[in-house]
């Protein structure tokens, strides 16, 4: 979660009232207070890592090379989708 020596207090105003029950409700089954629940969400959103596509195409050939897979093609899908079907 958060980890920081430096702490700030903020306000949130004009929160839709649906949005205050959604985020309430989500804190309760998480069983934390709705403070802790909206800093984890933020944290969560804001503290994610951008996705390197070219490094996570490049994991999926590795794999897809030491599996000897075919090739992913209209075909084979259409086959695997009848397979077992009447």
């Amino acid at each position: 979660m958060v980890s920081s020596q430096w702490h700030m207090n903020m306000t949130i105003k004009n929160l839709p009232l649906r949005l205050h029950r959604n985020l309430k409700s989500q804190a309760r089954l998480n069983k934390r207070s709705l403070n802790w629940e909206v800093i984890d969400i933020l944290d969560r959103s804001l503290g994610s890592k951008p996705v390197e596509v070219e490094a996570l195409l490049a994991q999926a050939q590795r794999i897809q090379d030491r599996l000897r897979l075919p090739p992913l093609t209209e075909d084979v899908l259409r086959e695997a989708k009848g397979k077992g079907r009447p």
